[in-house]
């Protein structure tokens, strides 16, 4: 509206010109305080272009009132870059492609505008300056952007236009650092980010040290000023902490490491990072929350944990339970745990702080899932014994118990309890213990606004009010007596932070991080993922492959339930196959992946991940797991039938399955989920340190290094896309994945 307004008159008289002026001038302002979501960038730079072709034909009489506007405006285009650099929203092509063209459009007003300076020669530098790091900074944005529309295509021919590589422009923007400072910290600081470099990194990290209170409302500014341990030199400035914005929870948890010292001002600091951030945000945490106990020596995280208790009954028992599980290093209760006189110092001091109400509760709570656990110890007598017999026992056990007011299970603690299905106890397969399956009648409530979603407090068991809805829903558990849960747990909480990670790009792919909840050593709930069979039950079951089965389920390739079912299969093996390759997931053998009613893949039981393999022996060398049966899914390439144990999918068709647009759409996605982790690794790394001294056997002296080295965060943009790429390419058809299902085949009789 504006602009074709502009275009009719910019040849009228002065005082029609000047009114666009004073708009121009409003605007540019009001961008200083614009928000930096990716959907915003578009409009941002839209924003600049126009006040640029203003400024370009405005030719006001005094040429200060020129430097003074086009220095408004550079001051509004360089706002954008305080933010973190941001990936597209989506994936609208048609978006990228439009802030692409704006971006350069921008580029290109800059060049036209390159004559407007001040009357000094001193301020005509500083804006010849300015000029050339915001041109600096929109190529780079322009070659992300391009990564992130041609994921696999780095040299294809298109209409974007190109650019320089992006490492020639790492000099520059490190001889414009200190331009960038004054202009805001924020964008400087993630000049780093943007150009990996340790001299600029460094070069920063003076600029924080000396100038930490021009920093202050700058969170991302503390990770480059401490790295991963309290410097010696920060000492004086540690006074600033106290005023400085807080950072995210897990970097806050952090701070209670020993390697920061237990300096009193980082942990103040801590405390009002995580008191910042809301009960739900806490949950999350509980397993960080009480290993970071381990090192608590002023009291700081217990008194984090008892206040957050006070705000919600839910938040205590969680804790409690999580204590129980890490009171003792093995399952079987043999070897205490050196933080376990803390936990139980801590866990009476917790409980004692209950008011009536809430005793009553916890004991209400605890006595039924004690009851519900019991029936294990209850089935060990008839390990030996036949399934029929087993079950009958669970019913019979199931029959006896009360299920009393208010009570849930430990992984639902957003529903309460009603019922339960008397008939539905089932034996699972175990040499020496008595795991078994259950199924619940739960009761959920939805909220029919956020301001209707209240955190309860202590009951947790009282109706919803009027404004809610609730509904019921059946919800089959797994209790384990025996096995170690909290490996799992860990892993699904990275699961689920990468599902976060992939939503805050409006990355369309899938995983499902199921709930898992470890209450005692060796003890553990599991939820039972609904309407879904593993690929070991579909060999057993004489279904020749992953192909057929979805054949037979789905309908024919080109039926539209077939089309659907693919398309959440290449969404979630897509997500899967890049946590797979960080977290390093092995064992993962047709039992252990599932596939649901809908055609998703689910990745299941994380006994081995990060630094431990099955048997200590690293079988599966392949990066994920990406059989040809899956390609065949995939690609809708037609192949000849095989007995199980044979490599079911092996006889493709005569066309290259990788080169199928799924396929092709498949490696994109992976490449784009990768890309999008990067700029959290710091955050994920975050939450496994605070795990490592938990004596899970996963982790090993160098476990953290490997996987921040997994990010490859040296290369830039582009080189990381090629090298996750080359992964795909090295996992597809690999020996190691063949030879690892051969050997399940042999000795636990899982087909593949």
């Amino acid at each position: 509206f504006f602009e074709s307004h502009f275009a009719a008159v910019r040849l009228a008289n002065f005082q029609v010109k000047s009114l666009f002026g004073r708009l121009v001038d409003k605007s540019s302002v009001g961008l200083l305080h614009a928000s930096g979501h990716p959907l915003a960038r578009e409009l941002h730079f839209r924003i600049v272009l126009f006040s640029l072709r203003v400024l370009k034909d405005s030719r006001l009489p005094d040429r200060n009132l020129e430097w003074k506007l086009k220095d408004q405006i550079l001051s509004a285009a360089l706002t954008w870059f305080r933010h973190p650099p941001r990936w597209s929203f989506g994936g609208n092509r048609l978006q990228i492609k439009a802030e692409d063209r704006i971006l350069g459009d921008v580029s290109s007003a800059l060049v036209d505008v390159a004559g407007v300076s001040g009357h000094s020669r001193s301020s005509s530098k500083t804006l010849q300056a300015r000029q050339e790091l915001l041109q600096i900074l929109l190529e780079d944005e322009r070659s992300r952007l391009r990564v992130w529309l041609y994921p696999l295509e780095a040299d294809r021919k298109h209409n974007m236009a190109q650019s320089a590589a992006v490492r020639g422009f790492t000099e520059d923007a490190t001889n414009l650092l200190r331009l960038a400072w004054s202009e805001a910290p924020g964008l400087a600081i993630h000049l780093s980010t943007r150009f990996p470099s340790t001299k600029l990194k460094n070069d920063i990290r003076w600029l924080i040290l000396n100038f930490p209170d021009k920093a202050i409302d700058e969170p991302s500014a503390l990770e480059v000023l401490f790295g991963s341990a309290l410097p010696a030199d920060v000492h004086s400035q540690l006074k600033f902490l106290l005023y400085w914005a807080p950072v995210n929870p897990a970097e806050a948890l952090t701070y209670f490491l020993p390697s920061y010292g237990n300096h009193p001002f980082i942990l103040q600091y801590a405390m009002k990072a995580l008191e910042s951030h809301s009960v739900d945000v806490r949950f999350y945490f509980v397993p960080q929350l009480v290993q970071a106990l381990r090192y608590d020596a002023l009291g700081y995280v217990e008194r984090y944990i008892m206040e957050t208790a006070k705000l919600s009954q839910l938040f205590a028992h969680q804790v409690i339970w999580n204590m129980k599980a890490n009171s003792y290093k093995d399952e079987d209760s043999q070897i205490p745990d050196p933080l376990k006189p803390t936990l139980d110092k801590f866990m009476d001091a917790l409980i004692s702080s209950f008011t009536d109400e809430e005793r009553e509760f916890y004991e209400r709570e605890f006595s039924f899932f004690n009851e519900i656990t019991g029936i294990s110890g209850k089935l060990r007598p008839y390990i030996k014994r036949s399934k029929a017999e087993k079950k009958e026992k669970i019913e019979e056990e199931l029959r006896k118990i009360k299920v009393e007011v208010g009570v849930y299970l430990p992984s639902n603690p957003d529903g309460v309890v009603v019922g339960i299905d008397r008939k539905s106890g089932k034996p699972l397969q175990s040499h020496a213990k008595a795991p078994y399956m259950a199924t619940f009648r739960i009761q959920k409530t939805r909220a029919g606004s956020d301001d209707d979603k209240t955190k309860q407090k202590a009951g947790d068991a009282r109706p919803p009010n009027g404004n809610q809805e609730t509904y019921e829903v059946w919800q089959s558990a797994i209790f384990k007596v025996g096995d170690d849960c909290r490996q799992d747990m860990l892993a699904l909480q990275m699961i689920a932070a990468f599902r976060g990670i992939f939503a805050s790009v409006g990355l369309d792919v899938w995983v499902f991080p199921y709930r898992v909840t470890s209450t005692a050593p060796g003890c553990g709930v599991i939820d039972v993922l609904p309407n879904s069979i593993s690929r070991d039950m579909l060999g057993r079951e004489a279904v020749n492959g992953l192909y057929d089965y979805f054949i037979s389920k789905y309908g024919g390739e080109e039926s539209i339930r077939f089309q659907e079912a693919r398309t959440n299969f290449v969404k979630s093996m897509a997500a899967y196959s890049v946590i797979s390759y960080l977290l390093q997931f092995k064992d993962r053998h047709n039992g252990n992946i599932m596939v649901d009613d809908a055609g998703h893949i689910i990745h299941i039981d994380f006994g081995f991940c990060f630094d431990i393999a099955p048997g200590g022996v690293r079988f599966e060398r392949a990066p994920f797991k990406l059989t040809s049966e899956m390609v065949a899914v995939m690609s809708g390439t037609h192949h000849t039938h095989s007995h199980a144990g044979s490599g079911s999918g092996s006889g493709l068709g005569s066309h290259s399955p990788t080169s199928t647009q799924p396929y092709k759409w498949f490696e994109s996605l992976v490449v784009k989920a990768f890309l999008a982790s990067r700029p959290y690794s710091s955050k994920l790394s975050h939450i496994v340190s605070l795990m490592l001294d938990s004596g899970l056997p996963c982790f090993k002296p160098d476990t953290l290094k490997n996987f921040r080295d997994r990010f490859v965060l040296d290369k830039t943009e582009r080189e990381a896309a090629e090298y996750m790429r080359e992964l795909v390419r090295k996992s597809y058809m690999s020996v190691s994945t063949k030879g690892y299902d051969q050997f399940q085949l042999l000795t636990n009789g899982i087909p593949y």
